[in-house]
């Protein structure tokens, strides 16, 4: 039996990607045939597929493993594109694409992928050893700029948590106008903003427990976090924030 660690639709609905173990597969969503995509180069067992998610597009599914990388596939040829590097022991867990498509983000780290999209790219085949594999272009810093404020109220904690094991979540939620990533990037108690023009922090909000997700609201006025504790806290922000 094999464990799957995520699922998402792609934007029209037709494709549903998954990740397990050491193969992402994409699902039609009429037939239920699978496809794989994989990367033969990199076949490890011990490193796991974590998360995968489709352009806005739906042009490309991106995928990242417990080595450390990310990687991107044409999701019509299911041609492998770009193996994406982290540095040292950056998280690489969760990902998610910018809302224009053009960027790619981890709770650390940001990749510039807009060359995708050049005809070039498109048309291009490469067999797997020849790969490109791109650094990423900004790694989140600090600054001591705060400028969120919060309402928080208590949910009771679900019983299943009280049998769990602790471990350390992952989260990442990028704002709907691409402005802001929200991460786990300071340590599992903390929810880091980060600017991501300029990839400095521009504040951390601070919860008692694990926080196992965050979400921004459509609108882009609230980001929702809660933790392990079942504790849920609204921070209402300025998207026109001037940031010093």
């Amino acid at each position: 039996m094999c464990l799957v660690d995520s699922l998402e639709f792609s934007p029209n609905g037709r494709i549903l990607v998954s990740s397990n173990v050491n193969v992402v597969l994409l699902w039609n969503m009429r037939g239920g045939a699978a496809k794989a995509l994989t990367d033969a180069n990199y076949s490890d067992g011990m490193n796991l597929f974590t998360s995968t998610v489709f352009s806005p597009d739906g042009r490309y599914v991106a995928g990242s493993k417990s080595d450390g990388m990310a990687r991107i596939w044409d999701a019509r040829t299911s041609q492998l594109l770009r193996r994406m590097k982290s540095h040292g022991d950056s998280l690489m867990y969760p990902l998610a694409f910018m809302p224009d498509g053009k960027g790619l983000v981890t709770p650390s780290l940001y990749w510039d992928v807009r060359s995708l999209y050049t005809p070039r790219c498109r048309s291009h085949t490469l067999d797997d050893s020849r790969v490109e594999e791109q650094t990423p272009e900004r790694e989140f810093l600090r600054n001591d700029v705060r400028w969120f404020h919060s309402l928080s109220f208590g949910l009771g904690a679900h019983s299943i948590l009280q049998t769990c094991q602790f471990r350390v979540f992952s989260f990442l939620s990028i704002s709907p106008d691409g402005r802001w990533v929200a991460s786990n990037a300071e340590g599992p108690r903390s929810v880091c903003i980060w600017d991501i023009l300029n990839a400095t922090r521009q504040c951390s909000l601070k919860h008692d427990s694990i926080i196992v997700s965050v979400d921004f609201s459509p609108e882009g006025r609230f980001l929702a976090s809660v933790d392990i504790s079942g504790a849920l806290r609204i921070w209402r922000y300025s998207p026109r924030c001037n940031i010093v």
